[in-house]
């Protein structure tokens, strides 16, 4: 299985046996700049596409879901991990330049009414919210109701994260 970890920096994800990052840290494979298209991988060529802390770095999102849909095997999955928009951690790193709600992704898979953006395809396989363990009043409002808990309590109570795991659809 081909795996590909995205952004990695100095901490690629053990399960990757590729890493692409724009410094030549230990574990990066492809050293390039993500935000120039397209990378320099052949097309169809991933099973698994690991972005753990990267998306919200990318100038631009739409562009960055397109590139890895073309680099990615139909029926490849892309895992993704960001900060929640109400936790201190979206803010705290000034090189964060996009901020995520548990609905931000739903406007690539054509599972809500939002306009398309991509001319290509992907289905939501899996998402959550991530708490730490004391945060277990936020994890409970969240398991209620996702759009309250991010309408009236996210601030109160924030998300470390969110995980998001897309399949890819070609």
């Amino acid at each position: 299985m081909e795996i590909l970890d995205v952004g990695c920096g100095d901490a690629r994800d053990p399960r990757a046996t590729e890493g692409i990052d724009i410094r030549a840290y230990p574990g990066v494979t492809i050293v390039h700049d993500l935000e120039h298209f397209p990378w320099p991988i052949a097309s169809n060529r991933f099973d698994r596409l690991i972005l753990r802390d990267a998306l919200e770095h990318f100038d631009n999102v739409v562009a960055t879901m397109e590139e890895l849909h073309r680099i990615a095997k139909s029926g490849g999955r892309i895992e993704i991990w960001t900060p929640h928009y109400s936790h201190p951690n979206s803010y705290n790193d000034p090189t964060h330049k996009h901020h995520f709600s548990f609905g931000t992704l739903d406007y690539f898979t054509g599972d809500r009414a939002y306009p398309r953006y991509l001319n290509c395809r992907f289905r939501m396989a899996e998402k959550r919210l991530i708490f730490d363990k004391h945060e277990w009043c936020g994890k409970l409002l969240a398991r209620l109701s996702t759009r309250r808990y991010e309408r009236y309590h996210c601030h109160r109570f924030p998300s470390r994260g969110m995980y998001f795991e897309l399949e890819v659809m070609k």
